[in-house]
């Protein structure tokens, strides 16, 4: 999502953008400006239009007039991650969330769980978003400003080059032995040596 500034009304500004905590800090003392839970997006008066503006560069690259520069990325978790009764996230994109404690866990949208496992956890009132060890995630279309701005050590993050596809393995895992039975069944040369173990 690129940050977008658009009129509510002739006084109020609707400011919308991938959350980020330390951006939202900032939204948050301009005046009275409020989250609008049904609009996703904060209120603002239009008397910050200009501080409105600055906050969105210098978080996402862009006031909204302009696209901002993406990236793709993979996430992975270098321990298990919990947070409690709120969801993880990773440069404005929702990586995991849980609902309540038996609720499971969900990837948000652009994100894709590659490897390892998310759930919900904890107590009824007290629940929490897991996300195991080694677990793997692809997210795209990630707001690069965002991305340098990244300070959580929680996961390794590595930007993928794009139309590359990464760690694919589609073969299942064969033995020796049927590898040679096979290369043998489809007439393929196979060194002799091979056969024999003396590789």
């Amino acid at each position: 999502m690129n940050p977008s500034i658009t009129n509510e009304n002739e006084s109020v500004l609707l400011v919308q953008c991938e959350y980020f905590p330390k951006a939202a800090k900032k939204i948050k003392r301009l005046g009275k400006s409020k989250w609008d839970p049904d609009l996703k997006g904060w209120l603002v008066s239009r008397d910050y239009i200009g501080e409105v503006k600055n906050i969105l560069i210098e978080y996402y690259g862009t006031d909204g007039s302009f696209p901002a520069k993406k990236q793709s990325v993979e996430l992975e978790a270098l321990e298990d991650i919990k947070a409690k009764t709120r969801p993880i996230l990773y440069a404005g994109k929702l990586v995991a969330q849980a609902f309540h404690r038996d609720s499971g866990a969900k990837v948000g949208e652009n994100v894709a769980l590659l490897e390892g496992n998310i759930e919900s956890c904890g107590s009824r009132n007290n629940w929490e978003t897991f996300i195991e060890k080694g677990s793997r995630f692809k997210l795209m279309h990630v707001n690069e400003q965002l991305l340098t701005l990244e300070d959580n050590k929680a996961f390794a993050v590595r930007v993928l080059a794009e139309g590359v596809v990464s760690n694919v393995n589609r073969l299942r895992k064969i033995s020796d032995e049927e590898l040679i039975a096979e290369c043998l069944a489809r007439n393929i040369q196979v060194n002799p040596s091979i056969i024999e173990g003396k590789i």
